[in-house]
Formats: C-alpha cells, structure tokens, sequence
C-alpha cells in the first residue's frame, strides 16, 4: 500500500475535488473494489467497475455514471473504452422522456475525449471519434468536426476509411470543395497503398472496398463542383416562416413553411436535369435555451460534472413535407422543479429555429443541387442570415454559410402559463 502511495501520482492530485461525490459512489460497491485500488490493481479493479458503470446505465441510475466514469479513468487513464463509451452516454443517452438528449452534457462530453486524448494522444481512434460523434453528429460544428479529423491523421496508425472518409465530409460540410476533392484522391491512394502491402485477405477486402466509396464519392464531389457553380442561380426564394403557440404549460407546437427545391433526376456526367419542383426532405432546427445560455468553449470532466441543474436546452427538429413543417414540443414531463431536465428557472428563454443547407443532416443531396454547398443558392426576404455562424456551437463559424433562421424571446410566464397562446 505505502509502494502503491508513492508511485500513484493521481492520489496526489484529488486536491479541489468533491470528494463527497466520490465517496457516494464508491459507497454503492463492494469493499474488496475499494481495497483492490488500494493494494496495486488499479487497472483490474478499473475494469471490474466499468462493468458495474454498466449495470447503472441498464438501470437508468444515471447520477452514478459521471463519477464512477471520473473512478475509473483515475485509477487506468488509459482504458479507452471508457473515455469513448462514456463520452457516448452522455451525449446521446441522458434523454428526456421523448428521446430528447440532455444537452447539457455536451460540454462534458467533450471534455472527457479530449482528457482522453490528453492522457492517450497516441491513439487516432479518439481523434476520430471527437470529431465525428461530437462534431459532426452532434453539434454540427463543422470546422471543429475538420481541425480534430486533421489532427488525427497525423497520428500512426490511422484508419483510412474513418478518418480519411471523415474528413472529406467535413471539408463538404464546410463548402470547402477543393480540399475535399484533394483529400479524396489522398484517400484513394492510401488505400491502393496499404492494400498492396497487407498479407490478411480480410483487410485487403476491407481497404478495396474502401477505395470503390472513395472513387464513388471522389467523382460525384468533382462533378457537383461543376455543375452548381450554375445550377444554383439565382437564388431561390425559401419562403420561410415559422410560429409558435402554446398549448398548455411547457408544452409547444412549433410549425412554419419551408421551400425545399430538387430534382427527381440529375445526370452527373453531363449536368442535365428535370424540373426544380418542391421536394420533400430538408430538415429544419427547433433550440429552445436559457435566453443567457452560451456553450461554453470549454469544459472540465470532473465528479462535480459542472451541469447545472437550473440551466435549461431543449433542441428537436421537424422535417418539410410539402413546403410546410411541425413539430410537437412536450417538456412538462421532464420538469420536477430546480432538479429536473428542464428546470425553466430562468426569467427569460430563446427559441431559435434555422435551417442550415451545409449540414448533410438538413438537405438531401437532389436539394443541394440547387440550395448550393453553403446555401449560395437560397435566400429569404425575412430570415437569411449570412454571417456564417452555426447555431447550438461554442462559435463555430463557416464563411460563406446563408442559413435561414428566426428567434422568438419567450419569458417564464410564457413558458409555464396555461390555455393557448400564439407567438409570431
């Protein structure tokens, strides 16, 4: 034990903790985990509580997961299983009771990949997993979702299909369409390369298959390069419109009109086309927030977890159907008071609605083909906004981006208040 003291630099650095989180964690387990710790077998008795962390998540005792995540990354910060999977958790499985993820916890979420990172900056799979769980999936901060891809590809041992194919993407969703043509050709050739000097039949399947995406995806980005630097003027005229009525306490109906315009057919090899006709499939945003709400541009994984209960982020989306979209917005059954997902402590809230024509997420690529690759084929009298700010991000930025987007300030009595009300 007094060995273990002394060559466990983590046992010196728990100054500044809450360590009565710890201690209520470490309460729910097994005596023999805690004297495990204590006599050398950190990494085992790490793994045995990973276990354990599982058991609570099957069970939904979700106020247990952040600390014994903090444990366990203590006692074998080089478990990466733990930084991946637990970053998963909170990002997408601390859901409201209509599957609604906690936004709250993307921060942290972030930042325990990045102290994974940190403690295993040799490991690209974490890179990668930044980039495109959080980034890309996630928040939709593009460029962010690029600078992580970039930084991983730098690391040995790289996977071309996830990281290479990632990063592409990324350039696209950027509108940053040489860089995605170049990183494209890159990823072919890294793909011929290894296939010739791997033995296993298995990855050669793996890396050929690989290199067939990368050409499909390689002529159709050149080729879509050509034809909407035409095909996307003039802009069309999104007719955007949206309102929000209160039905009941906590409870919304967002809807509005939404232009979507493709085509049925589009031949790639000559860039001849049917008619742009309305077409369904673009997808629209709804962030309802703490009017005083900014995403914090960095965060600390810790037992404290650093979400607080009185901050409250609610973010859907409604899909167009026929030039209109609707989204019904049930919050009153997650709201218990000051502890709850939504706590609505706050005097007043924001409710943004956008539609962002760069997030392959938002357009279908028929609507691409006229909306542009930033949206320098749409526009709006009303809501265009073209200073290329990504809304839910700590500032992610795209120059060029046209989005189309509309605020409603709401106050708590608006949110709580009873009988219908109608906001335009």
């Amino acid at each position: 034990m007094v060995l273990q003291k002394s060559i466990d630099p983590q046992r010196d650095k728990l100054q500044g903790v809450n360590i009565n989180h710890l201690q209520n964690a470490a309460s729910q387990l097994p005596i023999e985990f805690a004297l495990g710790a204590a006599t050398g077998f950190s990494q085992a008795i790490a793994g045995l509580l990973w276990v354990r962390t599982d058991e609570f998540f099957d069970k939904g005792d979700y106020d247990a997961i952040i600390p014994m995540v903090r444990i366990i990354t203590w006692l074998d910060p080089h478990n990466i299983d733990v930084y991946e999977t637990g970053a998963w958790h909170l990002d997408y499985n601390f859901t409201d009771t209509d599957q609604r993820s906690d936004r709250r916890y993307i921060p942290v979420a972030i930042a325990l990949e990045e102290e994974g990172i940190k403690n295993n900056p040799d490991v690209p799979e974490l890179y990668a997993d930044l980039a495109f769980t959080h980034y890309f999936r996630k928040t939709a901060d593009f460029p962010k979702a690029v600078e992580w891809y970039k930084k991983a590809e730098q690391i040995p041992g790289w996977d071309v299909t996830k990281v290479g194919h990632g990063l592409a993407h990324a350039y696209v969703a950027c509108g940053e369409i040489p860089e995605a043509i170049a990183q494209w050709k890159f990823v072919i050739a890294q793909h011929q390369l290894r296939e010739k000097t791997i033995t296993d039949k298995g990855l050669q399947y793996a890396e050929h298959n690989g290199e067939q995406i990368a050409v499909k995806n390689l002529y159709e980005t050149q080729q879509r390069y050509i034809w909407r630097k035409t095909q996307t003027q003039p802009p069309v005229d999104a007719g955007f419109s949206a309102k929000v009525i209160r039905i009941a306490p906590m409870v919304f109906v967002v809807s509005g009109t939404m232009n979507g315009v493709g085509t049925k057919t589009f031949n790639l090899a000559t860039g001849q086309h049917g008619p742009w006709v309305p077409t369904d499939g673009t997808r629209v945003e709804i962030r309802l927030q703490d009017a005083s709400y900014k995403v914090p541009n960095s965060a600390t994984f810790s037992l404290n977890n650093n979400v607080s209960n009185n901050t409250t982020i609610m973010q859907d989306s409604a899909s167009v159907r026929a030039g209109k979209w609707q989204k019904r917005i049930d919050m009153s059954k997650d709201h218990f008071g000051a502890l709850s997902m939504y706590s609505f402590t706050a005097p007043k809230y924001t409710l943004q609605v956008w539609y962002n024509p760069s997030d392959p997420n938002s357009t279908p690529p028929n609507v691409g083909d006229r909306f542009g690759w930033v949206g320098e084929g749409v526009t709006d009298k009303n809501y265009l906004d073209a200073g290329g700010n990504i809304p839910g991000t700590a500032g992610g930025n795209i120059p060029g981006l046209h989005i189309i987007t509309k605020t409603f300030t709401l106050t708590r009595d608006d949110v709580m208040g009873d009988g219908l009300k109608t906001f335009n």
